[in-house]
């Protein structure tokens, strides 16, 4: 924590591109320690442990105003890699900030915005092959620690394919372990999409397309 009366020092986000965000948005550190304080949108401190009076039904919900996006941002460049951080080993990495055309989800939970997912919608384009996506893909997905375990995680393949009911699922490579074992028992449970759920590679969409399912059956031998 920063003590009393300590120089802090703002830096201006741009955020125009991916979350489409043309006001100001500025991010304050400590400047002694780089201790992140908050992240401000026109000079309102954007705080995620702080209960939004809109938003007290619990449930996943698209980000649509500039202070959900901001919250979205803070948690997935903030407080995902610096206060939860990836763990390689479970095939956890950071996450990029989204693109334009990238759905944000955010689970609202008492008012306060406790994880996302995000979507890449059909007929995206991968930048660097310029091949485009056949179906929407769940390219990320996070829940705080101190939500976890209670169900929340495994909320995110209903929801999408609520939000996508004729289409088949794709999901980002590497799959977490955690997002794997959710899918597992989503899939054991819900025969109906063990042919419609793929593990994608951005670098090679055609190629590296594969059944989840059949991952799955092939681990358990």
């Amino acid at each position: 924590m920063c003590a009393e009366r300590v120089r802090i020092r703002t830096t201006r986000l741009d955020l125009r591109s991916g979350l489409n965000i043309h006001d100001d948005v500025g991010r304050v550190d400590c400047a002694d320690g780089n201790h992140f304080i908050a992240v401000t949108l026109n000079d309102e401190i954007i705080d995620v442990d702080d209960i939004c009076s809109d938003r007290l039904e619990d449930k996943w919900r698209e980000a649509q105003t500039d202070r959900d996006k901001v919250l979205f941002y803070i948690l997935s460049q903030i407080v995902y890699p610096d206060f939860d951080t990836p763990r390689p080993e479970k095939f956890e990495s950071p996450y990029a900030l989204v693109d334009e055309r990238d759905v944000v989800l955010l689970r609202w939970q008492g008012g306060k915005a406790i994880g996302f997912y995000t979507v890449k919608p059909t007929g995206t384009e991968v930048f660097s092959t310029k091949e485009r996506y056949v179906m929407p893909v769940v390219d990320t997905a996070y829940i705080r620690s101190e939500y976890r375990n209670r169900g929340f995680g495994t909320e995110i393949p209903s929801d999408v394919v609520a939000r996508f009911p004729s289409e088949d699922i794709g999901f980002s490579m590497p799959i977490s372990s955690g997002m794997l074992k959710i899918l597992r028992t989503f899939l054991t449970g819900r025969k109906e999409y063990r042919l419609r759920f793929w593990e994608i590679a951005d670098c090679d969409i055609a190629g590296s397309q594969r059944l989840i399912w059949c991952r799955l059956k092939k681990a358990a031998l």
